[in-house]
């Protein structure tokens, strides 16, 4: 997982990804934390997605582009292009399943 410090950064970033996954999180909230641990341990087993990870305490310009109300969210992009969004902690089996097959469905 790597840290993004904007959005441009983040665009940057996913340039050459076909898979990519953002974070948008607060550290602070138990949740976030949470929605870390789970995508942590996937991406620990699945190498088949970018993940990057947002700090809202530092990162501002991020959320409104994408039109994020909630911490954390979990944004799923194919080729660049938003295909999915969850918010809260997403369960690890849930994860698991979305990053091995088709982020698109």
């Amino acid at each position: 997982m790597q840290n993004v410090s904007s959005y441009f950064d983040f665009t940057e970033k996913m340039v050459g990804h076909d898979r990519v996954a953002l974070l948008i999180h607060n550290p602070d909230n138990e949740a976030s934390r949470c929605a870390f641990r789970s995508i942590a341990e996937v991406m620990h087993l699945s190498q088949t997605i970018s993940v990057f990870v947002a700090d809202v305490s530092q990162v501002h310009d991020i959320h409104p582009v994408y039109k994020i109300t909630a911490e954390p969210s979990l944004l799923i992009f194919m080729k660049g292009k938003l295909v999915k969004v969850m918010e809260g902690c997403p369960e690890r089996d849930y994860l698991k399943a979305l990053m091995e097959h088709d982020l698109a469905n």
